[in-house]
């Protein structure tokens, strides 16, 4: 494949005609089977440190540095559950123009459904629906989500957290045999953290709400393999990780790779020394065209890479079903955080009044073991209203 197609599929692929998320997720989809691209419009800064002040950040901030493999559980709004007061809509759902690989329109599965055919099959088979991926990265939840099955070539580190939709399932299982069956004897690489079953917030990541995101190991050379090891020069192996990361941009719909520098650096060098068109790299790492790298340096991935996969059916699904799962108490809204410098003298309470929530919900959303705070810490603050209804 020439550098100009190569830079074409994973950087140029058109936008669709309508966007999957107006109104919900805010962020541009893609194609159904398309590889991947970096959209006009996607963040230019995915810092894990950014703080997400307001419910349109975006889908910023995958992650807060380092994870570990118990999760709290989701923070309590004190908000009610919110109410679709008005008729179901009798006409059909306009078709969402999905463009394919080769700019073919591929139909969702849904278009010509009415809400009331929407809303008889979440009571009769919601299953039937598929995965549904809502909301932001950041503020979401995951409806009929899909437990990443064990294999040979990896181990899971967090099963109970290692939902995604069947999109995102599907791409990394991809990604993950077809090294394992281009190398022999490749050691096992672990996932981490995807996504709760039910998608919402999940200590200690910002993102990982919406089935979408993904932390996965480095491959290692044989004898040096854990999960958590930091990638350096000894220990890496280059060889898988850059097939792993390659498979990702040409073979999925990936949104981005995170990767600490030094690790890039290893990476890249070998790709360039090994044959790939220089040029090419030089998109992935550096952008292009006004468009930043499809593979961004975030402090504290020198353990793991974190991706994060575009999820154009189980996202327009989402979308179409939305206001419904609120009125069938399915889900509830998704919460986005604000941070906030905790001052001297200020307690847990005071917090709690001041932002309109329960006490419970902030020590949820921080994994707080006690409600004593500490001045001049950053304390996360969930509040509801990550998305609208459509």
């Amino acid at each position: 494949m020439s550098a100009a197609m190569m830079f074409f599929r994973s950087f140029v692929r058109p936008a669709l005609a309508v966007a999957l998320l107006t109104g919900l997720a805010g962020c541009a989809s893609s194609s159904l089977t398309a590889p991947p691209a970096q959209k006009a419009g996607a963040p230019a800064d995915i810092s894990p440190d950014a703080a997400l002040t307001t419910t349109n950040a975006g889908d910023a901030g995958p992650d807060e540095g380092g994870q570990s493999t118990a999760a709290a559980p989701a923070p309590e709004g004190d908000e009610s559950m919110a109410q679709d007061k008005e008729e179901l809509d009798d006409g059909a759902e306009s078709p969402a123009q999905l463009e394919g690989m080769k700019g073919q329109i591929i139909k969702h599965p849904l278009d010509g459904w009415t809400k009331q055919q929407i809303d008889a099959a979440l009571a009769k088979d919601p299953a039937g629906l598929g995965s549904m991926s809502i909301g932001f990265t950041n503020a979401g939840a995951l409806f009929n989500g899909v437990q990443m099955p064990t294999s040979e070539a990896w181990e899971l580190v967090d099963a109970d957290h290692a939902w995604g939709t069947r999109e995102t399932v599907d791409y990394l299982s991809h990604c993950l045999n077809k090294v394992s069956e281009q190398f022999a004897s490749t050691t096992k690489m672990y996932i981490g953290h995807i996504s709760g079953r039910h998608g919402g917030h999940l200590s200690p990541h910002v993102s990982h709400q919406a089935g979408r995101d993904v932390d996965v190991s480095y491959y290692y050379l044989p004898g040096q393999t854990r999960w958590y090891a930091t990638a350096r020069e000894n220990n890496l192996d280059r060889q898988r990780t850059w097939a792993f990361v390659k498979t990702l941009v040409t073979d999925t719909d990936v949104e981005l790779i995170l990767m600490d520098r030094s690790v890039q650096r290893l990476v890249r060098d070998y790709a360039v020394a090994n044959g790939e068109d220089r040029a090419w790299v030089d998109q992935l790492f550096d952008g292009g065209s006004s468009l930043p790298p499809l593979i961004r340096h975030a402090k504290g991935h020198a353990t793991h890479i974190h991706v994060r996969f575009y999820n154009p059916l189980a996202q327009e699904t989402g979308r179409r079903a939305y206001d419904l799962l609120l009125k069938r108490h399915i889900i509830q809204p998704p919460s986005v955080y604000v941070h906030h410098k905790v001052k001297e003298g200020e307690s847990l309470g005071l917090l709690a009044k001041k932002y309109g929530v329960s006490a419970k919900a902030i020590q949820q959303a921080n994994a707080m073991k006690s409600t004593l705070l500490r001045a001049s810490s950053d304390c996360k603050i969930p509040q509801r209203g990550g998305v609208k209804a459509c």
